[in-house]
């Protein structure tokens, strides 16, 4: 069984992120956890998930400045109350794919790595093919982890996720995002937006690519793409698809073309 998918939950799928509530968007979250049960159940492969913060974990480290890095003991309680916000999410996401039926467990990452000027140096990727190999599927999150120059730094669920896939030698990241896939500019405000069902990195310089209206410390879509093509010019192929619209994360599991392909 060689076959590993790393599936990122895009926070504006799995909370209220447009509301800027943090609140669990359940009847996303139990279908796509239901979606995931259905396809481990036909298809025989390895699994990881990372989900996103939403306002569980952007308003907090806004709030506190947390995503400048750690600078006196007056973030001490932003920190504090923004991990144990995330861990709350996390608990929440792995509840629902537990009543799924899907045998998840959580991986706290700032239990398990280490930045410097915001970029992993080290991550104990051993502990997740550990439960892996146990038939586990390891549910791990956007953090604030320990930075060797910041004291603290926000690691992304967009930055985890290929980190992971190209850690693991992952045959594919497939991300769930709040849109259909990618598009030359963003259709929510250009209603001449093109969809584009694959893209390479040839293609990158002609997007109008934009951050995300919402609070967001990471990039929004900008940031995920950026992280996302590091891994597919490696050879990891990238899916992204709509986790809003029922059976498009089932069907992207399941390798069926919908959403937007990244390819080397």
């Amino acid at each position: 069984m060689n076959d590993l998918v790393v599936l990122k939950i895009g926070g504006s799928v799995a909370t209220r992120k447009r509301e800027g509530r943090a609140e669990i968007e359940s009847s996303n979250l139990d279908r796509i956890s239901s979606e995931i049960r259905g396809a481990l159940k036909k298809k025989d492969y390895r699994m990881v998930v990372v989900h996103g913060a939403g306002p569980f974990g952007h308003n907090l480290v806004k709030k506190y400045g947390l995503d400048k890095g750690f600078s006196d003991s007056t973030q001490l309680a932003g920190l504090v109350e923004t991990r144990r916000s995330m861990e709350e999410l996390n608990y929440r996401v792995v509840e629902s794919l537990v009543n799924a039926g899907v045998n998840a467990i959580a991986f706290q990452p700032s239990a398990s790595g280490l930045l410097d000027d915001g970029r992993i140096v080290d991550f104990q990727v051993r502990l997740i093919e550990g439960f892996m190999s146990l038939g586990v599927v390891p549910i791990g999150y956007g953090d604030l982890l320990l930075d060797e120059k910041k004291g603290v730094s926000v690691l992304s669920g967009d930055y985890l996720a290929p980190y992971l896939a190209l850690k693991l030698k992952a045959r594919r990241v497939v991300l769930a995002a709040d849109v259909k896939g990618i598009y030359s500019s963003d259709p929510k405000i250009d209603g001449q937006a093109k969809f584009l069902p694959e893209l390479s990195s040839r293609d990158l310089g002609g997007l109008r690519l934009t951050g995300s209206r919402s609070t967001d410390v990471t990039g929004g879509m900008k940031g995920k793409i950026e992280a996302l093509m590091d891994a597919a010019s490696q050879g990891v192929e990238v899916q992204i698809v709509s986790g809003l619209e029922p059976g498009l994360v089932g069907k992207a599991l399941m390798g069926e073309h919908v959403g937007t392909f990244i390819r080397k």
